[in-house]
């Protein structure tokens, strides 16, 4: 595939494409947290328990995470327009089954189909602004890009909430389920365009070879654990254990625990953008697009490292309306997590480029999901000990304060490939 400066595409289709995959990934935030406002619908109407309950939100993340190295070989290979119209077919599906499921058996299995369709949003919008837009743009559009696929988690929570509240959540995510229809014949659309030559047609698939280079890279491999450690120890602090931390730690109520705990994606959405936009200029200015990236990281990186040692070795000392500022530098610090991917962009070829945006985006997912559950056995461990309040966690999340600073020394530890693509 060429280089975006090589083929000087119109701006209508640069936009549509990158409207079109951003969408596909803002839909898979709101699918992936939307459940947790209609548990006790589901639970009542559904016949379910708190087990089933957890398999049914389970099952779109791991079928979403097992999906991406398959996403990612086949946009290397048939090209991201072919990849996201047939798995939003797949989605769609998924949507339907869920919406309309009677019991337990066809939601799960409609949940396993959405996590595996919607899971064609991440990689193929990476690989579509890598592949359309000018080099010196890439951090900006690839930060905008998560930015705002992750505004899902916020529409899928309270906005989600008043409307199935309103209307019922079998409408609203039926609604969700036509949305994917409409991307299903915009994802032609934009294929159709490839076929008439207002787009690049995808290099052929490289040999098994290829591949096994970008598996033995131990670049790709650093920005893998990078984003294993900084983004599982965010996700298991903001997705479950921040509120139960601050409600303990401070003695108040989970409604004001849960908006304090909000300033983390406050300053994630805020800051990614702008951080994005920053390490563009600086490679506009003549800066290595590698040393721009990785500065950045290792600055927010260790940042990010400095805001857990509070937190985890003195929890209290901050008073608690100094938290929701804490959390906003910790959502600022952990935004710039994105400029990996840019990073991973650069260390090999568009062929292959798919598979290691794979590789590297399903390690962030696992990074939540091992975190998430050794907090709960270590807090599960520390009660039965007798232990309660600050000096529980005090020790319960020192795995995350372990990670972060992980993901800095990984930062450190990335050396500037002798081969780069301008990116």
């Amino acid at each position: 595939m060429q280089n975006a400066n090589e083929i000087g595409f119109p701006n209508r289709v640069r936009f549509f494409g990158f409207s079109l995959f951003v969408s596909v990934y803002f839909l898979s935030f709101v699918q992936r947290v939307g459940i947790s406002v209609i548990a006790n619908e589901l639970t009542v109407e559904l016949g379910l328990d708190t087990v089933t309950l957890g398999f049914l939100s389970s099952g779109f993340l791991i079928s979403y995470a097992i999906a991406q190295p398959a996403i990612g070989y086949l946009c290397d290979k048939v090209g991201p327009d072919r990849v996201g119209t047939v798995a939003l077919i797949i989605a769609a599906t998924g949507s339907f089954m869920f919406a309309s499921a009677k019991g337990f058996s066809v939601a799960f299995l409609g949940r396993i189909l959405m996590g595996a369709g919607l899971a064609a949003g991440f990689i193929p919008g990476m690989r579509t602004i890598a592949s359309m837009f000018p080099p010196k743009q890439l951090s900006t559009y690839t930060a905008l890009f998560i930015t705002i696929g992750n505004i899902g988690t916020l529409v899928g929570a309270a906005p989600l909430a008043w409307l199935t509240a309103t209307a019922g959540w079998r409408p609203i995510f039926t609604i969700l389920a036509i949305l994917a229809v409409l991307l299903v014949f915009a994802c032609h659309i934009f294929s159709k365009q490839q076929s008439t030559g207002e787009l690049p047609s995808p290099s052929p698939a490289s040999n098994p070879a290829s591949y096994r280079t970008v598996i033995k890279n131990p670049g790709l491999w650093l920005i893998a654990l990078f984003l294993f450690t900084k983004y599982g120890s965010q996700a298991a602090f903001q997705g479950l254990w921040a509120i139960p931390y601050i409600s303990d730690v401070y003695d108040v109520g989970p409604i004001l625990a849960a908006q304090t705990g909000t300033m983390i994606a406050v300053g994630y959405l805020i800051a990614g953008p702008f951080i994005g936009r920053f390490t563009d200029d600086m490679i506009h200015r003549g800066k290595n697009p590698f040393d721009a990236r990785k500065w950045l990281l290792m600055v927010t990186s260790l940042l990010y490292f400095i805001t857990w040692i509070p937190l985890v070795l003195i929890p209290g000392v901050i008073p608690f309306g100094g938290m929701y500022g804490a959390l906003f530098v910790m959502g600022i610090s952990a935004s710039s997590a994105s400029l990996a991917f840019s990073m991973a962009n650069s260390l090999f070829p568009p062929k292959v480029a798919g598979l290691a945006l794979g590789v590297i985006n399903i390690m962030s997912i696992l990074g939540g999901a091992v975190l998430t559950p050794l907090i709960g056995w270590l807090i599960k461990h520390l009660e039965f000990r007798g232990l309660g309040g600050a000096g529980l966690y005090s020790r319960a999340l020192i795995p995350c304060l372990i990670a972060a600073g992980l993901s800095t020394l990984f930062v450190i530890m990335m050396k500037k490939p002798s081969e780069e693509r301008g990116y």
